[in-house]
């Protein structure tokens, strides 16, 4: 049987405003969409006639559209809750240096698995993207997919791919406007998954 690839194109958002290194999770903050040619050298390295995905969140949204003013091709962006950062709960709006340690020491005791108060933990993302990636999968079969997203919903992407368990997608940096790209490879049957970069800036070659 030919093998099928579907590629994903995961974006992280462009940089927030945020000197006060809040913990803004799934807070709507406005993204900085000031350096027009890292949005230009981006929207060059993605392919034409993709589908376009993103979350509800302001930051994802104005990213893809921003992106978009420099594609060639018209895009439709469709959105998926389940692609949102990690959920912070209680800690939204603080800082880790104005939480006290106390309530800090059981969640870092095991992140993948913990969660901070009333929020989620990362297996809890692990798990959402895994599903959207799943059925984006079925859905767009052999196509490309441009997802702009967030830091831990990539890391949970990358995680999904690498088949180690959630702990594995901690490890990995994902700066803002970076580009991470997975295949995913059908044969069979059955899917292999095929990191093909993480991180990547918008200018480089």
């Amino acid at each position: 049987m030919t093998a099928v690839t579907t590629r994903f194109w995961w974006i992280r958002h462009a940089p927030v405003i945020n000197p006060e290194r809040i913990l803004y999770g799934q807070s709507d903050i406005a993204a900085d969409l000031s350096d027009d040619d890292a949005f230009a050298a981006l929207a060059e390295k993605l392919p034409d006639d993709a589908v376009w995905v993103t979350t509800t969140l302001a930051r994802a949204r104005q990213t893809a559209e921003k992106i978009a003013k420099y594609n060639s091709t018209e895009i439709d962006i469709n959105l998926r809750d389940t692609l949102r950062e990690q959920y912070f709960g209680d800690w939204e709006g603080q800082s880790w240096d104005t939480i006290p340690q106390e309530e800090q020491a059981p969640y870092w005791a095991d992140a993948v698995n913990n969660h901070p108060p009333n929020g989620e933990s990362f297996f809890d993302i692990t798990n959402r993207v895994a599903d959207t990636v799943n059925t984006l999968l079925e859905t767009h079969n052999g196509g490309d997919i441009v997802i702009v997203a967030h830091a831990g919903s990539i890391r949970a992407a990358i995680a999904m791919a690498t088949q180690s368990g959630p702990r594995a997608g901690l490890s990995f940096h994902v700066a803002p406007l970076s580009l991470t790209r997975i295949d995913a490879i059908e044969r069979d049957d059955d899917v292999w998954w095929r990191i093909e970069s993480v991180n990547k800036a918008p200018n480089d070659a």
